[in-house]
């Protein structure tokens, strides 16, 4: 995006939305268009490469209950979905396998906010199952959450960044969904792309990456933790 502010604007003045439930909620999300911005953020990869590198080869096979059924896309963003469907696979299965997470079934592929209806703006995202062992309050345990998967996280989707290169996608979305009670606890936390890029060329910090990114919780709104 020109601006990189834009992101924080739109998100402050419209609440976003939790990140799709996958049991017993509906999915508030969608799939928006493409637009236009300039030149690539990221150019260590060839984009549409099917030689990425890993640490070890993965069967992609295993992962296509994790991608978010194409039916449900409700503009052409889908394009994006079958154009990298074998690179969403092989990122979901590094993390699933390199991270020892659980990604949520349906749920990996592109976000946008619904709620501002702004199809402008899409993130490459998924939610990961948490278990949650102890008695930390909502805050707490989401902060604790995100500090110790995040960083991870997007250490294997960067491999992939010819994917954030679309002009298209504005960033990662990542959502951790825990039981409590007979419902779901939900935190998000959605990342410009150009935030990335400044933590990756180390210009700036992890904490800064995440003070610079927005957090929503279960009931979509935009919320402030003490990371």
């Amino acid at each position: 995006m020109k601006n990189k502010n834009l992101f924080k604007i739109l998100s402050f003045t419209f609440s976003l939305i939790v990140i799709m439930n996958v049991s017993a909620c509906a999915s508030s999300k969608g799939i928006a268009e493409p637009h236009k911005t300039e030149g690539p953020l990221f150019a260590h990869n060839n984009p549409g490469s099917d030689n990425v590198k890993s640490g070890k080869p993965v069967d992609i096979n295993k992962y296509r209950d994790l991608l978010i059924d194409i039916n449900r896309y409700t503009t052409n963003g889908g394009y994006y979905q079958k154009k990298h469907e074998k690179h969403l696979l092989s990122m979901a299965g590094e993390i699933v396998e390199g991270q020892n997470l659980e990604i949520s079934k349906k749920s990996v592929g592109f976000y946008f906010d619904k709620i501002s209806a702004n199809k402008d703006i899409l993130f490459l995202g998924f939610d990961v199952n948490i278990e949650k062992e102890n008695t930390s309050d909502y805050g707490k345990f989401s902060v604790n959450i995100i500090k110790e998967n995040v960083n991870g996280i997007i250490d294997l989707m960067y491999k992939y960044n010819f994917i954030l290169n679309e002009s298209g996608i504005a960033g990662i979305v990542i959502g951790f969904k825990w039981k409590a009670g007979k419902n779901f606890e939900l935190v998000n936390i959605w990342m410009n792309k150009e935030d990335i890029r400044l933590f990756y060329n180390k210009k700036i910090t992890i904490n800064e990456l995440f003070l610079r990114s927005i957090t929503t919780n279960s009931s979509g709104k935009v919320i402030l933790l003490p990371i």
